[in-house]
């Protein structure tokens, strides 16, 4: 009994600290991917933490078929788009805080957005979601293609479309600003 007691304390100790491991590595890109879905920083630091224990008492279960990278990044991409579906989230916008407290997560979200990146960076978040994802991912966490489709759970194909679109969509915010 005590020597399974111990393997256990030891697995418990091997996991703890590959999920520091991961914390440390691909936190940040965990923010960002929530933060590109989300745009709203107290909702990226919630999924944020969602998704890091998920990683925790799913390690045993990664089957190694991709990276860690992108393996994490899809459970960030799905916790996001169960948010978006969730009630809690319809709530939260038709109920809308709308006064202080919205104004000065907008504030705070922009802010983010301003250190982030340059003017570009917020011309992207402005995109409508399914183009600022893969634009995002692409450019800014140098996603290949094949990765952004596997994250999304799209086809390649649909990715380059929303690439391109999102271009587009891109130049018209731009040229728009300029001609201001």
């Amino acid at each position: 009994m005590k020597e399974y007691a111990e393997k256990q304390w030891n697995s418990y100790d091997n996991k703890k600290e590959q999920l520091e491991y991961l914390m440390r590595r691909f936190g940040s890109q965990v923010m960002k991917i929530a933060y590109y879905y989300l745009r709203d920083i107290h909702q990226a630091e919630d999924i944020y933490q969602e998704v890091f224990i998920r990683v925790y008492y799913n390690l045993d279960k990664f089957r190694g078929e991709c990276s860690y990278y992108t393996w994490i990044c899809r459970i960030t991409s799905n916790l996001c788009k169960d948010y978006l579906k969730s009630a809690a989230f319809r709530k939260f916008i038709t109920v809308g805080v709308v006064n202080d407290y919205n104004k000065s997560l907008r504030e705070a979200s922009r802010m983010l957005e301003e250190v982030e990146g340059s003017q570009i960076f917020r011309f992207v978040m402005d995109l409508p979601r399914k183009y600022r994802l893969p634009i995002s991912l692409y450019y800014f966490e140098d996603f290949t293609v094949a990765e952004i489709a596997d994250i999304l759970r799209i086809s390649e194909s649909n990715v380059k479309v929303r690439l391109h679109r999102g271009r587009e969509k891109l130049r018209k915010l731009i040229s728009k600003e300029e001609n201001i």
